[in-house]
């Protein structure tokens, strides 16, 4: 189906924040590096992945970016997907990344309205500048990382479209935690999710995350990690071929 450009960008400036869910098995391990045709879709069955579990906690994990990739940052909420981002801006090169987290724009709101509104008033305005940020990043020449859930099956295929229009690889990057680490996570930040919420959101998850080893329709790679990794875990960009 063919979706015009208008209607994309409409419908990403109200999609709602996503979800996830509690895992009852062991820790996933690090997947790896995709090597996938380039604009291709990993294969149902066959998903790029990172190697077998780190033995060695004190070995840094590597993950390797394709050029222009359009990396979506996805987990429950406390997860720590914005720890992940704000490490990765502080530590990348400038001029590499172009990392996309609602979460500094909510935090400037707030400073701007001071309290005086709850959260789900104005959120919607958060999330129409987040998806119109990204929309104008698109056109560069850095690698997007992009903060959302991705629980929602049409949030993330909406968001493989518009890699695919700017002909960029589109890859998904799961922090896999228990709802004991979720939990744990919002306490840290001091923004605790409501009960209602943080229920929907793991129901998503648990039918979802024993599907994400299998891949993900019109995304190039599938890497899950948990969150010690993710405290650890190096994204680059690979290095050209000469």
């Amino acid at each position: 189906m063919r979706v015009g450009t208008a209607v994309l960008s409409s419908a990403l400036f109200f999609a709602p924040p996503t979800p996830t869910a509690d895992l009852a098995g062991p820790p996933e391990p690090l997947p790896a590096a995709a090597r996938a045709p380039r604009g291709g879709s990993a294969p149902r069955g066959e998903p790029a992945r990172l190697d077998p579990a780190e033995p060695d906690p004190t070995r840094v994990p590597h993950l390797a970016l394709p050029r222009r990739a359009f990396v979506v940052v996805g987990g429950v909420p406390g997860a720590g997907k914005s720890t992940l981002l704000h490490r990765l801006r502080v530590t990348s090169p400038r001029g590499v990344f172009s990392v996309r987290d609602p979460e500094d724009i909510r935090t400037r709101w707030e400073r701007l309205l001071g309290g005086r509104r709850a959260y789900r008033v104005w959120r919607p305005l958060v999330y129409a500048e987040h998806y119109l940020r990204l929309l104008l990043a698109l056109p560069g020449r850095k690698t997007i990382v992009l903060h959302d859930t991705a629980t929602r099956g049409w949030a993330r295929r909406l968001l493989s479209i518009i890699a695919r229009l700017s002909r960029r690889p589109a890859i998904l990057l799961w922090l896999n935690v228990s709802l004991e680490e979720s939990l744990d996570g919002q306490r840290i930040r001091g923004r605790k999710v409501p009960e209602k919420t943080v229920q929907q959101h793991w129901r998503r998850w648990s039918r979802l995350r024993p599907r994400t080893e299998d891949g993900e329709r019109g995304y190039v790679a599938v890497h899950t990690i948990t969150r010690d990794i993710a405290r650890r875990i190096v994204v680059e960009p690979a290095t050209r071929r000469r």
